[in-house]
Order: structure tokens, then sequence, then C-alpha cells
């Protein structure tokens, strides 16, 4: 065998041999659900880390200390030479970390993770609730709860009859060759009125993106959007009963759940009236529009520092930043809308975009 040929044998052996490690690394992480109950806390005390080592993980991060986590999320566990890793995945939103326990010493910290992609489509009929309907054919919250925000400003009373179709084309995200968690919603269809309503999830540049229909852009509504990624927690319920107290607790606004600082914008021009801070709204400001209207924005992380009263403000420009100030559990948006001194559903005088993706959707229905 001549000096070339043993090199090339060679060089073929190493990197099969390297190829091999690589994947008996990869293979080493164990895909686990996460069941009711489970939090941080719990599922390290699960794989053994003590009560400092748990403490220790907690203290690292703010954002590792407020992981949500939910049923149709799974997280990655590798325990190999004395050495545990986890790899924890925020069902929310794209926060992603890494707890590693080894000769005595932990360490967590966030990392960017390489998912693998992949598409899978689902469809049904309507037989009950439209959310219990998709729920029966996937089983995941946050699937079920981004289809409905595809339609929040779509559905009305009965306008979805028993029998209605509908489909939804989700991504499935891999960690490590592993399922872990649902991406985003990508294309739904849903018969409304008789007739199906598909809509398309078009990204922006500044992260966000919104659902959208070409006859969107025909809605003729005060207000755009006040934030680039619409993600409802909470509608407007002028008649909610609190589930505990089981007392009359109006909830006049909606709420857009989305991560601390994210930008808040003005959705049409106006004037600030008041802003500050207070117990129950956090950090708030409240702008008068030429139109008469009033909108307000609750739990701000910050108001942007060119705010006082009296400013004029455009449509689209930043006014603040989403947070978790004054009677809030989560990081969120609450925004309203008063007219003619009542406050009114938000849903009926927003367009289902911000202003600055008007331009973009409005070529992309042009090329189409």
């Amino acid at each position: 065998m001549n000096l070339h040929l043993v090199t090339l044998v060679s060089a073929f052996l190493l990197a099969f041999t390297s190829y091999q490690s690589a994947q008996a690394g990869a293979s080493t992480f164990t895909a686990k659900p996460v069941r009711l109950g489970d939090n941080l806390i719990s599922i390290l005390r699960q794989h053994g880390f003590s009560q400092s080592e748990r403490e220790t993980v907690v203290g690292s991060n703010s954002k590792l200390r407020n992981l949500f986590l939910t049923l149709d999320t799974r997280y990655l566990v590798r325990q190999v030479k004395g050495e545990t890793e986890l790899r924890m995945f925020d069902s929310q939103t794209s926060d992603a970390f890494r707890i590693v326990k080894k000769s005595g010493k932990v360490q967590a910290f966030a990392y960017d993770p390489q998912y693998k992609i992949s598409h899978t489509r689902v469809e049904g009929k309507v037989y009950g609730s439209l959310l219990g309907s998709i729920l029966s054919k996937i089983n995941s919250n946050w699937v079920a709860t981004r289809f409905m925000d595809a339609y929040a400003f779509d559905i009305a009373p009965r306008a979805v009859s028993r029998g209605a179709d509908f489909w939804l084309v989700v991504e499935r995200k891999f960690e490590q060759g592993q399922f872990v968690k649902y991406g985003e919603v990508l294309q739904t269809s849903l018969d409304i009125n008789g007739r199906p309503v598909q809509k398309k999830f078009v990204r922006n540049n500044k992260g966000g993106g919104v659902f959208f229909a070409a006859g969107d852009l025909l809605e003729n509504k005060p207000f755009y959007a006040p934030v680039d990624y619409l993600k409802i927690a909470s509608r407007f319920k002028p008649n909610r009963v609190h589930p505990i107290t089981k007392r009359l607790q109006p909830h006049l606004g909606i709420d857009f759940e989305l991560p601390v600082g994210e930008p808040v914008y003005a959705p049409r021009k106006g004037t600030v009236v008041r802003y500050g801070r207070n117990h129950a709204a956090g950090n708030y400001i409240i702008l008068l529009h030429s139109n008469g209207m009033e909108t307000a924005y609750n739990h701000l992380h910050r108001i942007d520092k060119r705010i006082r009263q009296g400013l004029r403000v455009s449509a689209g420009e930043r006014i603040g930043e989403v947070g978790c100030t004054g009677y809030c559990t989560r990081p969120h948006l609450h925004f309203a809308v008063k007219k003619k001194g009542r406050m009114v559903d938000p849903i009926k005088y927003i367009k289902s975009y911000p202003s600055h993706m008007e331009a973009m959707l409005e070529a992309r229905v042009a090329a189409n």
C-alpha cells in the first residue's frame, strides 16, 4: 500500500472516529417531560442538586429564576462521569439555559440553542369550544392559544359554527436530536361565517411578527398595535368574576404578554396627559388622541426619558418598555382604550399590526 493511500485511510478513520464520538456525546442527552407541579427547583432536586447548589443556580440569572415551564415542553439531561448537565427551555420565550455540575462546582448560564426545526400540520373540526377542539388534536396550550391569537380580531360570537374546519402548521424544535418545544404557528385556517379565513405569521426585522391576511389592511380602525408581537394573555372582560374571590373584578383592557424590555409604541398621534407610577398600574402612561379617545399603558418596566406632560408623540414612536411593575405576576403590557369617558374593548379599535409593519405588509400583498 503506497504512502498516499495510507494517509487517506488514516484520515478517514480519524474523521469517522470523531464523528462516532460526537454522535455518542449527543446521544447521552435524554429528553424529560415537564410534569404537573414541576418548577426549576423541583427539577434540580430530582437530579441530585443540593439545596446550596439549587440556590446558586437560582441566584445566577434573573431570567432563569423566572423560567416558565409548561407540560408541552421538555428539558434535556446528561449524566456522565460525575458530570450532570441540564438544558432548560422557557415555554413562552426564546430563553434557554445550561446548568452544569462538575467536580463539586455548579454553573448556570444562558445559551443559544442550534435548533433543528421541522413543521407539522394539524387539522380538525370544531365541536364544542374552538380552544378545546384544537387541544383535542394537539396537546399544547401554547399552540392552541397562538391559533386563537391569529383570529383575535376576526371572531365574533357565533361566527364559528359547529363542524367548522380548521388547520394549522406549527414548528417543532429539536435540540441534540430530541424534541424540546413547539415554536411559532406559521399558518392557520378557520371557517368563519362559513368560509375559510387563512392567516400567515409574518416576521418583522425587530424580532416580532403578526398573523396576517390581505384583508387586514382594509380594516378601518383608528389605532395600530402598540407592540411588535401580539401574544394575548388576557382579554377585555367587563363582567369577569375573579376565580378565587368570586367577586366581580372587571378586566378593562387587553394584556399582551412579552418579555421585559420589549418596546411599547404610540398607536396613533397623541399627547401625554398623565404618566408616573402607582401601586396597581406600576409605571404607566396615558395618551389623549385627536379623535378624543384615550389609551393607557400599564406595568411598564421603563418610561422613555423624553416623556413629559404635554409631549406630542407620533404613531409608532417608542414611549416605554414592557415590564411587570405594580400588581403583576408575569411581564406584560396592559393596554386600555377609553371612549367618551367609558372603557371599551381595545380589540375593536386596533389593527393587528404595528405602524412600522404597514408598508412591508402592503408590499407583500402587492407582490402576491
